[in-house]
């Protein structure tokens, strides 16, 4: 869960186990608040055999949301946070914030 603050290094790990059989499930975001990739996830996705992507809800609309709306105007990329600093969107309601 949430590989996307793991080091490049757990790519390498993810296949090596994957290689000696056995069954590895990695969970985590794709993208950014911004929309950007999110690292290592394009390389894991890239070595996965198999891809389930769930959607959350928009908060705004109610359609499926593939987006990461960020509350604050930090430009750090990264905030520890949950509901009161992020939340669902989908592409129709996202907007990056004006960042100070």
């Amino acid at each position: 869960d949430e590989a996307q603050f793991f080091t490049n290094d757990v790519v390498h790990i993810c296949n090596q186990l994957a290689n000696d059989g056995k069954r590895v499930i990695v969970a985590g975001l794709d993208q950014d608040y911004r929309g950007a990739p999110f690292e290592p996830m394009p390389q894991l996705l890239a070595i996965a055999e198999y891809i389930t992507k769930t959607l959350a809800i928009c908060v705004v609309c109610g359609n499926p949301a593939d987006k990461t709306q960020r509350k604050t105007t930090s430009s750090e990329r990264v905030i520890v946070g949950a509901a009161n600093i992020y939340e669902a969107r989908c592409r129709k309601c996202h907007f990056i914030p004006e960042e100070n």
